[in-house]
């Protein structure tokens, strides 16, 4: 033990650091956020979906909003993204009209203002971590309608 001590001593002496610092950008993978629930009324699917995909070449991203019973799919273009502050910013042209999203991706969720033809919308979209049964949407999502969960 006493031999390995005089090691690191000797290294770091010599110039060698002793650990590498961790990195704070974001590492590459999928990002998968949504607030995707069935109306209790009708079994119809409410909410929306972004998935952000982070790589070395490039980042990207895609805006799912419910259209009747499917999830239609819009890329994200303009998209920005702070590695440090991890503030985020995109615009979806959807067939309704474009949707830009201003806010923060964080570990567990995304949030901040999405507006679309209805206007400006709060949004606080989970971290989705695995598939999973879609949940009942509750009773105050149920009976929203300012066009918020989406258009439908």
């Amino acid at each position: 033990m006493r031999a390995s001590g005089l090691v690191v001593i000797t290294l770091a002496a010599a110039g060698y650091p002793a650990a590498a610092a961790a990195r704070p950008a974001w590492t590459s993978g999928t990002y998968v956020y949504a607030d995707l629930c069935t109306l209790p009324a009708s079994g119809e699917l409410a909410g929306r979906r972004v998935t952000l995909r982070r790589s070395p070449n490039g980042d990207g991203l895609v805006y799912e909003m419910v259209r009747g019973a499917a999830l239609v799919p819009a890329q994200g273009a303009g998209l920005a993204l702070d590695d440090a502050t991890k503030a985020l910013a995109f615009t979806a042209e959807t067939e309704g009209g474009p949707v830009t999203f201003r806010g923060t991706a964080a570990a567990d969720a995304l949030t901040g203002t999405l507006r679309d033809a209805a206007g400006d919308h709060p949004v606080h979209l989970p971290r989705i971590l695995r598939s999973h049964a879609r949940q009942a949407c509750a009773s105050h999502l149920a009976s929203d309608t300012t066009g918020s969960l989406g258009e439908r």
